[in-house]
C-alpha cells in the first residue's frame, strides 16, 4: 500500500503565524496606548494636567528579533516635544529581542507615577490583556 502525503501550503505557515503575531502585538500597542491616553482603569489616581504633554507622550513599540517594526506616538500636533522624547526613549533606550515597549518619555513620568498617579498603567492593563486573548489561544 502505498500513501501519499499532500504538505503543499505548509510552506507559508510559519509566515502566517508571524503575521498574525505581529498584527496582533501591534494592535494591542495601539489600543494600550489610545486607552491610557483616554480614561484610568487603574486603581491609582488621576493626576491633573497642566501642560498635557505627559497626557500626550504615552506610546509603544512592537520589537521583533531586536528591531522596532511598529513606532507609535500619536501625540497631537501642539505636544510635538513630548512625542519626541518618547521617541527617543524608545529607540535609543534598551530594547527586548521581543515584545512591546509602553513608554512615557517625558522626564517627570516617573515622579508622578511614583506619587501614586497613573501615568502608564492603564495601558499596561490593557496591553497585557489584548495579547492574553489574542496569543493565549
Amino acid at each position: 500500500m502505498k500513501i501519499t502525503v499532500d504538505l503543499s501550503g505548509l510552506d507559508e505557515f510559519p509566515d502566517e503565524v508571524e503575521e498574525y503575531v505581529n498584527s496582533s502585538m501591534i494592535k494591542a500597542a495601539h489600543d494600550a496606548v489610545n486607552t491610557q491616553k483616554e480614561h484610568n482603569l487603574s486603581s491609582k489616581k488621576t493626576y491633573k494636567n497642566h501642560t498635557w504633554n505627559l497626557r500626550n507622550a504615552p506610546g509603544a513599540a512592537v520589537v521583533r528579533d531586536g528591531q522596532i517594526i511598529d513606532l507609535y506616538v500619536p501625540a497631537d500636533s501642539s505636544h510635538s516635544q513630548a512625542k519626541d522624547k518618547t521617541e527617543n526613549l524608545i529607540v535609543y533606550g534598551k530594547k527586548p529581542d521581543d515584545g512591546v515597549i509602553l513608554a512615557d518619555g517625558m522626564e517627570y513620568a516617573s515622579f508622578v507615577s511614583s506619587k501614586g498617579f497613573d501615568v502608564i498603567d492603564t495601558g499596561q492593563i490593557v496591553l497585557e490583556n489584548e495579547l492574553r486573548q489574542s496569543l493565549d489561544k
